[in-house]
């Protein structure tokens, strides 16, 4: 359920009425949210209360790795017990790229869980922070909505299919390359090359050659045997696009941890580990497109280019 509230003196009055809520039907709760939010709660809380914290900066600014995280603690902290969570993720002042992937993951946690009958979520919007658009469409997302003391069935919830941003077009100048299986290492010495000209480090060029490696071979494989490359900068983020002619129909794919004993199909996963952020677009009539982005250090000071 979402709860929108105004400021951070709302924000603390919903979030200890419902974990107090919570206590008193002796569920387990699970609070992921970022570092000021989690003294803000743990000050008003009693040591005695069992309260786990997930720390959301471990967890890069990637949407789609959070998902799994909340799979994995809804066993971890179930024990039998119902589970309620705070999924204050939400970040302010992130741009469109990431807030309309953050609204589909929140969209997608509804449908993840559904035969999860013990399981209860908060997820808290700032309307101070985000712009009316960025509330309205979060709204639309969950099916209650949190009132500061007790929910009620939201009125905006979408019910039908869900409809991800279009994603633009690469700019007129990225880089352009047909791949298939006799030219996967030209792929991966174009890749590496475009990394180093903008400065990545060494350690995240090594990550964007292996995420680039395996969604090319994902389309060897499974898109028609080939499939189209391009590259560009954007602002401080290098950005690579692969597409071709497969569908991907699974919502969660690449988004939760695939069983140790499961060898295959596992690309999509890592590839959502390595990168900043992954954009997904895939229908019958336009095949699939994968985005991934990862960004520049902060101190990179090369040219603004955008390829």
């Amino acid at each position: 359920m979402i709860y929108p509230h105004a400021g951070t003196h709302q924000y603390l009055q919903g979030a200890l009425a419902y974990i107090e809520t919570a206590r008193s039907a002796d569920a387990a709760v699970v609070i992921a949210a970022p570092p000021e939010r989690r003294e803000a709660l743990a000050g008003h809380l009693d040591e005695s209360e069992t309260v786990a914290f997930l720390d959301t900066d471990a967890l890069g600014r990637n949407p789609a790795r959070l998902l799994d995280v909340w799979h994995q603690h809804l066993g971890r902290h179930a024990e039998g017990r119902a589970v309620h969570g705070i999924n204050d993720t939400a970040a302010a002042g992130r741009d469109e790229r990431y807030s309309g992937e953050a609204r589909y993951t929140e969209w997608l946690l509804n449908h993840a869980f559904t035969a999860a009958g013990a399981w209860s979520l908060l997820c808290p919007i700032d309307t101070d922070a985000h712009p009316p658009a960025h509330v309205r469409a979060l709204m639309r997302c969950h099916p209650f909505v949190w009132g500061g003391a007790t929910h009620a069935p939201s009125a905006d919830y979408l019910t039908g299919p869900y409809t991800l941003d279009e994603l633009p077009g690469p700019p007129p100048s990225a880089q352009h390359l047909s791949y298939r299986l006799d030219n996967l290492a030209q792929l991966r010495a174009r890749v590496a090359d475009f990394a180093r000209r903008h400065h990545l480090p060494d350690a995240r060029t090594n990550d964007l050659i292996l995420a680039a490696s395996e969604l090319a071979t994902n389309s060897i494989r499974y898109g028609g045997g080939h499939g189209n490359l391009c590259l560009w900068r954007e602002n401080d983020a290098l950005a690579c696009e692969f597409h071709d002619q497969g569908v991907i129909s699974d919502p969660l794919a690449g988004r939760l941890r695939p069983p140790a004993t499961q060898f295959a199909g596992r690309g999509l996963w890592f590839v959502n580990q390595l990168c900043d952020l992954v954009q997904l677009r895939s229908e019958p009539a336009r095949g699939t497109r994968i985005r991934i982005w990862i960004d520049l250090p902060a101190d990179n000071t090369a040219a603004r280019a955008t390829c």
